[in-house]
């Protein structure tokens, strides 16, 4: 079916009639429809992007936080490590210490022994020089070099005892100080290992709840994701609706249907169409349309360039020009220019 070429009036008279008006309501509900579905299909798909990457972004911190959990763990087992290492060198040092102590302990005794020996020794030197001036002299003085000699004896056991114990004994006390060292860094670290150690289980937690998470916000991007098909299979289904009436007004008006116009030719000018907007808009044409008003376009800029409709003579190519000129060169940018009729 081809275009009807039609003047204003008679366009006038078509949109004001009931089966247009009819087909005019229909359109007006589908479109609500498709408006509906849009805003719900585009707040359902910001929606399942936003839990896509929310779900994400709990993933990413759950494998971190798992991976910062397993660091802690290897370092308190580290440390666990240094620790036994520790204790094995405290005993090791213990055992070291009791030989060294037991060394001590005899020389001690044996120190003690050699000094009672010595004064004892001593006491005989002195009764044994008595004995050297009595009648018998020459056996006193035997007894007395005898005495002499056995405290030289003495003394020097004493000497190479007390010199052994003053040796040995600073030893022991410096293989106590090392046990002691060794167990005090033992119990730091053991403490600093059941800490870690509680510390991975928290951090365990903390990443088996995100895990939880994102689990959870896959499982709510799976329900939007099905809402989504619903709405878009929605849409689509207004979309088909509108492009079915829309095929509707070319069989039952005799015009011509684009995105937002509807088109007839002019009668008595094949240079212009007389155009019928479907919506409001007052952003992206040269006027402010509003739905169901009547344009004039030419058929080279075509919607680019809209007037009201009007009756009245046809405009000249030249006077087109001149008056598309003065719409956007004028000083009322923004206005229409009116064309006499």
């Amino acid at each position: 079916m081809s275009v009807n070429a039609l003047r204003v009036s008679d366009l006038r008279d078509l949109l004001q009639g009931p089966a247009f008006a009819a087909w005019w309501a229909e359109l007006g509900r589908v479109e609500a429809t498709l408006r509906e579905a849009r805003a719900k299909r585009d707040d359902l798909q910001a929606q399942l992007e936003l839990m896509q990457a929310r779900a994400e972004g709990a993933e990413e911190s759950a494998a971190e936080t798992l991976s910062r959990a397993g660091e802690v763990e290897d370092g308190a087992s580290g440390m666990s490590a240094e620790s036994q290492e520790l204790e094995n060198r405290a005993l090791e040092l213990v055992g070291r210490f009791e030989e060294q102590r037991f060394r001590v302990s005899e020389l001690w005794y044996r120190l003690g022994g050699a000094e009672r020996v010595l004064e004892e020794r001593r006491e005989a030197l002195a009764a044994a020089g008595g004995e050297a001036t009595a009648p018998r002299a020459a056996e006193g003085k035997r007894r007395a070099a005898e005495a002499a000699r056995l405290v030289k004896e003495a003394d020097r056991a004493a000497r190479d005892l007390r010199e052994a114990y003053q040796r040995e004994a600073p030893r022991k006390d410096r293989l106590w100080e090392q046990v002691e060292r060794s167990w005090a860094r033992s119990v730091e670290i053991a403490l600093l290992v059941a800490e870690g150690r509680w510390q991975t289980r928290r951090v365990k937690l903390a990443a088996e709840r995100l895990f939880q998470e994102a689990k959870d916000r896959r499982a709510r991007a799976k329900r939007l994701k099905a809402d989504l098909a619903a709405a878009l299979r929605e849409h689509d289904g207004a979309a088909r609706m509108r492009s079915m009436l829309l095929a509707e007004a070319r069989q039952r008006f005799g015009c011509m249907a684009g995105t937002s116009f509807l088109y007839w030719r002019r009668r008595d000018d094949e240079r212009s169409a007389l155009a019928v907007a479907l919506a409001d808009d007052g952003e992206a044409y040269n006027v402010e349309v509003e739905a169901l008003g009547m344009y004039l376009v030419d058929r080279q800029r075509g919607v680019a360039f809209l007037e009201p409709a009007r009756e009245g003579r046809v405009v000249t190519d030249e006077e087109g020009d001149r008056r598309f000129e003065e719409w956007f060169l004028g000083p009322r940018a923004g206005r229409v220019v009116s064309r006499p009729d």
